[in-house]
């Protein structure tokens, strides 16, 4: 099945929690502590495959899910990594954030050559075990921290074909027989508009055993860019190639009007793909009413700026000119600087804006504690365990959160929710 457009929700695996233990030893209190780290969880990984050319892979697989990391032991042993999962994807990927009630979709990255790979959701940490909170006054802790949270999202995967000729032109041109006649590629072929429902590939010969990947783009029609007729979900593949070739039907009633058509909305959709190396091909010379009106179709076009040549996939006519043409537009297209983004650019996006400070707001019956810090803080705390509890009261303090809960009115009882965690104000605490 052809796809180049879903939405998948990732989630990856949370880190393992941290031990507290202590070991049996002479003249050290409790034996001293020796609990390990917690695992850190697996990643979710995109990586590109060579041989894919759709998405179809993640129609019927919505939902990715990692493997949450070991619990720490005894013996300061550390508990397992989760494994990651590595998914395929086609080169021309673009993946986004999905939107939301509250955020925008954001850009992730593209992947684009075979092998490149970006992690779309990150494991969480492993917490870390008792060991790590001895000091000269508390040499037997009993405080672990908790392991993080992977992230979770909903994420938005785009193919954008990477082809070197994209052929475009109204419905029933002759852009798949041309396909056909000009590769191995083997598209499906009806003498009836609309008959692409999805985009072929093809790899041509050209000049000095040069090849070039080639794409039949659906037809276009009036409206395309707006979203009208099949051709609108692929305009985007057209995006990537570096060269365009124009398919004008020869035996249509206007074939110049035609085209100026398919012209109208690639410069909707945009204006940069006429600016591109483009040869202009008007087929279906082996038909008599065709063949007899090509000084008159010729004339049209050139009238809109372009040289055609007149071709037939049937009988091969014109075929070898076309291919010295798309030769030489191939050439030119290697002088010019590239459009497509560098997979070595990474974007980097905070969703909060409050990746360092905090605030407190007025929620429901109580209060909330937003910003990262602290969440992630209070998320990795064991509220069973006195000692933890005691620490987190201190980071409050410290940080300046305490205060600002007084001063807001929080009293005894008040609920106090930071993060996933929800507390019960304590004025004595």
């Amino acid at each position: 099945m052809f796809a180049d457009h879903v939405r998948i929700f990732v989630a990856a695996g949370a880190g393992g929690d941290g031990a507290s233990s202590f070991r049996r030893e002479a003249h050290v209190p409790r034996g001293g502590p020796d609990g390990g780290d917690g695992g850190h969880g697996g990643d979710v990984i995109l990586v590109v495959d060579a041989g894919l050319t759709t998405l179809g892979d993640f129609v019927h697989r919505r939902h990715v899910r990692a493997k949450p990391g070991g619990r720490g032991a005894g013996r300061k042993s550390a508990g397992r990594r989760g494994a990651s999962i590595t998914l395929t994807v086609p080169p021309g990927t673009v993946i986004r954030v999905a939107a939301d009630e509250e955020h925008p979709a954001v850009w992730l990255g593209e992947l684009l050559t075979p092998g490149s790979r970006l992690v779309v959701a990150h494991g969480g940490r492993g917490g870390r075990g008792n060991i790590h909170f001895a000091t000269a006054t508390n040499r037997a802790p009993t405080h672990a921290e908790k392991g993080d949270h992977g992230d979770e999202r909903w994420i938005e995967l785009e193919l954008k074909l990477i082809a070197d000729i994209g052929l475009v032109g109204a419905p029933n041109a002759g852009k798949s027989t041309l396909l056909a006649a000009l590769t191995a590629a083997t598209p499906k072929i009806g003498n009836y508009p609309f008959t692409t429902t999805e985009p072929n590939l093809g790899v041509i010969e050209l000049a000095g055993e040069r090849r070039a990947v080639i794409a039949d783009v659906p037809g276009l029609i009036e409206g395309a860019s707006e979203g009208h007729g099949l051709g609108h979900e692929f305009l985007r593949h057209v995006e990537r190639t570096r060269v365009v070739v124009g398919v004008v039907d020869g035996a249509a009633p206007d074939p110049a009007a035609a085209w100026r058509v398919v012209e109208d909305e690639l410069r909707e959709h945009d204006p940069t793909l006429l600016e591109r190396p483009m040869t202009v091909v008007v087929t279906k010379q082996d038909l008599a009413e065709a063949h007899d009106r090509w000084l008159q179709v010729r004339n049209a076009l050139r009238q809109l700026g372009h040289h055609p040549i007149a071709v037939s996939a049937h009988d091969g006519t014109g075929l070898d000119e076309l291919r010295r043409a798309l030769d030489a537009a191939m050439a030119e297209s290697d002088l010019r600087p590239a459009e497509v983004a560098s997979d070595d650019t990474l974007r980097v996006h905070r969703f909060d804006p409050l990746e360092a400070g905090w605030e407190v707001v007025a929620e429901g019956d109580g209060f909330r504690v937003r910003g990262r810090r602290i969440e992630t803080t209070a998320s990795r705390i064991d509220f069973d365990n006195d000692e933890s509890r005691e620490r987190f009261q201190r980071t409050l303090e410290r940080m300046g959160i305490d205060a600002e809960l007084r001063r807001q009115g929080a009293t005894s009882g008040s609920v106090v929710r930071i993060g996933t965690a929800e507390l019960e104000w304590d004025e004595e605490s």
